[in-house]
């Protein structure tokens, strides 16, 4: 059978072959001419070198399956796949366009231009995560960018179902090594996690036109993943906004724990970055995975009777040297003390707990009016017993979830309804304070992943952002805990 160039002018069952378009790590992408159908088409064929060896036709299926499932603009349609001749074939929607990889030549982009194209890779990612697919190969190559900067996510050869026993060969890992997040170079399991650090990666690259880390040997690139700080893009490209530093050192955080909750959220932290004032106001929520020089501070213990899942284990030396180097994170993790210099925060502090009420304020001279939103969190009733019982998923909430490193409340979450799974009552906490810090009772919008695409719902009370839900939150006079509702009567306390 022809291959490579050979196939150009040829047939390959009545697809008429006119042009190669590029080359990947499983297989051949060709312009064709669907002569059945009368359409001009991208025809992926898995390599001569591959096409008899069980494993790679198996991910090339794969690639099939889940392109073809993923319902999601920023996933290139899939007409049609199976066999001719015994090679496995993926005809799909012909797109006019580059790969970021080549964009990404003459130089970085400019930040607006940068968060368009990873706001339509993220998602694409939270499609495939919300049909419990992981890409596991996020980087450049796999990206295709129209003239119009309308990106499509490519190549879901090597995505992995969750739980799913892996397909590498023996001494083989999957994957590029220069958007790999830690845990995958130690053999862990592999979660969605993954697929936000190296999305994290690849927007480094789209602001300052460098790899994360560059390397001249597989083993200096695998330290760097697992043992270096992550970059601040505003150091090598002055261009980028500073507020783009704490975005890179989140997403790439050595622990997943301790990474955004979903990509989309990733994407959302890098539009706030674009403006002026997300300088401050993002600061205090991101962290970096050492304090400044200035301030040295030690780690607070995490709190009594948190969750396993919380609880960061160590193991080995190698372990113990990444956690030691990962800062405060607000979502799993976040720091106890609210002073400045642990915060790198502007001077006000912006966590109110029942110890420090509205009247303690040092600037206030003259007495006034406390409103009931004033009223400190933690006074009043308690919230309502757990809801006993497995949620929809299965899973029990045996215990509540808290966040680790900070105290008072807010920092806990209890699931409040039949409907509210427990991995969704996770979701919340995280979301609230990743999204704005602090706990109060003002009324505030966030927006949390669930287990499900949010437009997969037929009903929901405050709609959806895209594949997250739209939670509304807020405490209430005479309550000690703040209470979030939307979904499809979905609730969650915060306490």
């Amino acid at each position: 059978m022809a291959s490579g160039d050979e196939r150009v002018g040829r047939m390959f069952g009545n697809y008429r072959i006119t042009a190669v378009l590029g080359r990947g790590g499983m297989g051949d992408v060709y312009r064709a001419e669907d002569t059945r159908k009368g359409r001009t088409v991208a025809l992926k064929i898995l390599s001569d070198r591959f096409w008899r060896d069980e494993r790679f036709r198996t991910r090339f299926e794969r690639e099939s399956r889940a392109a073809a499932v993923l319902q999601e603009p920023h996933v290139i349609p899939i007409h049609d796949w199976g066999e001719i001749d015994g090679h496995p074939y993926i005809d799909m929607r012909l797109v006019d366009g580059r790969t970021l990889h080549d964009l990404l030549r003459t130089g970085p982009l400019a930040p607006a231009r940068a968060v368009q194209i990873i706001e339509g890779v993220a998602a694409a990612l939270d499609a495939a995560h919300a049909a419990g697919l992981i890409h596991r190969d996020v980087k450049p190559q796999n990206i295709l960018v129209t003239p119009s900067d309308f990106p499509y996510l490519v190549d879901f050869g090597i995505a992995q179902a969750a739980g799913e026993t892996g397909l590498t060969m023996t001494g083989m890992q999957i994957g590029t090594w220069n958007y790999m997040a830690p845990e995958r170079f130690r053999d862990e399991p592999t979660t969605p996690a993954v697929d936000v650090y190296a999305l994290a990666c690849v927007l480094y690259e789209c602001l300052t036109g460098s790899i994360p880390f560059p390397a001249n040997s597989l083993e200096r690139t695998m330290s760097a993943h697992l043992m270096a700080e992550p970059p601040r893009p505003s150091v090598v490209n002055p261009r980028v906004p500073a507020a783009f530093d704490e975005v890179i050192a989140r997403g790439m955080a050595k622990d997943p724990r301790h990474r955004y909750p979903s990509c989309g959220a990733l994407a959302q932290a890098a539009r706030q970055a674009l403006s002026a004032h997300a300088v401050t106001a993002a600061a205090p929520r991101v962290p970096r995975n050492s304090p400044p020089a200035a301030a040295d501070h030690s780690r607070p213990a995490a709190p009594q009777g948190a969750p396993a899942w919380l609880v960061p284990t160590i193991v080995g030396v190698t372990a113990a040297l990444l956690l030691a180097g990962v800062g405060v994170v607000i979502g799993v993790v976040a720091s106890r003390d609210p002073s400045p210099a642990s915060t790198a925060s502007t001077p006000s502090t912006s966590f109110r707990t029942a110890q420090q009420p509205v009247s303690s304020n040092p600037r206030s001279t003259s007495p006034r009016t406390v409103t009931p939103s004033e009223v400190p969190l933690g006074v009043g009733a308690p919230p309502p017993p757990p809801i006993p019982g497995p949620d929809a998923n299965g899973a029990v909430c045996r215990d509540d979830f808290s966040l680790i490193n900070r105290s008072g409340p807010g920092t806990r979450a209890r699931r409040g309804s039949a409907e509210t799974s427990c991995h969704f009552t996770r979701n919340v906490l995280q979301a609230y304070w990743n999204q704005h810090g602090d706990a109060s009772r003002e009324p505030r919008k966030i927006t949390a992943p669930g287990a499900v695409d949010c437009r997969s719902v037929p009903t929901t009370e405050h709609g959806c952002d895209g594949s997250n839900f739209i939670m509304m939150c807020a405490g209430h006079p005479g309550e000690a805990f703040i209470r979030c509702t939307g979904g499809r009567r979905a609730v969650v306390y915060l306490y």
